[in-house]
């Protein structure tokens, strides 16, 4: 007998949480002004692999269609949509506010392999740059996680325009950049220290690339780094611009859930600037992702800035259940309204009046004599 370990059941407990949990982030898109997008789950691979990376692809889900094209199953909604724009939406007024909930489907780092279906929600912001832009998708994301009802949430932000230059100033060739990424991500300063004193880069570069990886205050890590790159001008403007979204975010309200951590750089490979992850006390799993890939329309088509995010629904119904029993509508024996199978008119007029004031419930069955 084959288990099926990623199939939801088909009377999951969660089914309302999940649509009220889409509801409401919707709602939230919709009050910023983004307009609901469509994206199809199944797609050209060869059309599409322009936005995916290696990691992507090799956890993305193919298949040969019956007239021989290579076919892939969405792995991420936001190459997608950055495809979608380039080829249909090329001229529309910008910036464009794209909304999605889309399902995805990737095989996940698991004993089995499998592969697994989820729903991604989020936004893009398509033809904007700058501070402004980026602290919109922020207030959004924070808006949602408010509508939600979370409390103990934290947004991680990083730049991994900082991260680019200050590995650019070491002069590492590409391969060696993942490696020394993963360190980075790892939290692993000393591993960075060896791999970059190993290619002969001068200490200065190696000891700010290695501040990246340091568990401390973000702050902390911003004038380290000025302090060691106080001669190169582009450095010195991303952390300046770090300091300002640091800055407008705690002038809105927001520092306690919002902190610098430059060594969050995790994600696909496509985000050119901001970064940001989103997690919850108490969750294993992120509870979404996103930032700024002003590079990835351009693979598709003409150069266009964008930023944006998604929320695993999953992973966000999965925190919502286990830390609220009792979310959801539930029924208990005052919802019970019994009707007679011979005589249904007066019991269903209850029931309608019960439903008109907006009340729970649940017909039942019963003939009268039996009562």
């Amino acid at each position: 007998m084959v288990e099926h370990q990623h199939l939801t059941p088909a009377l999951d407990r969660s089914v309302s949480l999940r649509r009220q949990v889409t509801s409401q982030a919707m709602h939230v898109f919709a009050g910023w002004g983004y307009r609901e997008i469509q994206v199809p789950i199944l797609d050209y691979f060869d059309s599409l692999k322009e936005g995916l990376d290696e990691r992507q692809i090799a956890r993305s889900f193919r298949f040969v269609d019956r007239t021989g094209n290579l076919m892939v199953l969405q792995p991420d909604i936001t190459p997608a949509v950055a495809k979608v724009y380039a080829y249909q939406l090329q001229g529309t007024p910008l910036p464009l506010r794209l909304s999605y909930a889309n399902n995805v489907v990737r095989i996940e780092r698991s004993l089995t392999g499998e592969q697994l279906e989820s729903n991604q929600l989020g936004i893009e912001l398509i033809g904007a740059r700058g501070l402004v832009a980026d602290v919109e998708v922020l207030l959004i994301a924070l808006e949602v996680l408010e509508e939600l009802g979370l409390e103990h949430y934290q947004i991680n932000v990083a730049d991994h325009r900082t991260a680019k230059l200050l590995l650019n100033a070491t002069g590492a060739p590409g391969r060696i950049r993942e490696e020394v990424r993963r360190a980075i991500i790892a939290r692993d300063p000393d591993a960075v220290r060896e791999i970059l004193t190993g290619l002969g880069a001068r200490e200065m570069y190696v000891e700010a690339v290695a501040v990246l990886a340091e568990l401390v205050d973000g702050t902390e890590q911003l004038e380290a780094i000025r302090s060691l790159m106080s001669t190169h001008v582009k450095v010195l403007e991303r952390l300046d611009y770090l300091k300002a979204l640091e800055r407008s975010i705690e002038d809105l309200g927001y520092g306690e859930h919002v902190r610098l951590d430059l060594g969050e750089l995790g994600g696909a490979s496509y985000y050119t600037g901001l970064g940001f992850n989103v997690v919850a006390e108490g969750v294993g799993r992120e509870l979404g992702r996103g930032g700024r890939y002003d590079d990835l329309v351009g693979r598709f088509g003409a150069d266009t800035p964008a930023v944006g995010f998604s929320f695993s629904l999953e992973t966000i119904v999965e925190f919502l259940h286990s830390s609220s029993p009792s979310s959801g509508r539930r029924f208990d024996g005052g919802d019970a309204i019994y009707v007679d199978p011979s005589d249904p008119i007066k019991g269903l007029h209850v029931a309608l009046e019960r439903r008109r004031r907006d009340k729970p419930t649940r017909i039942v069955s019963r003939p009268e004599s039996s009562r």
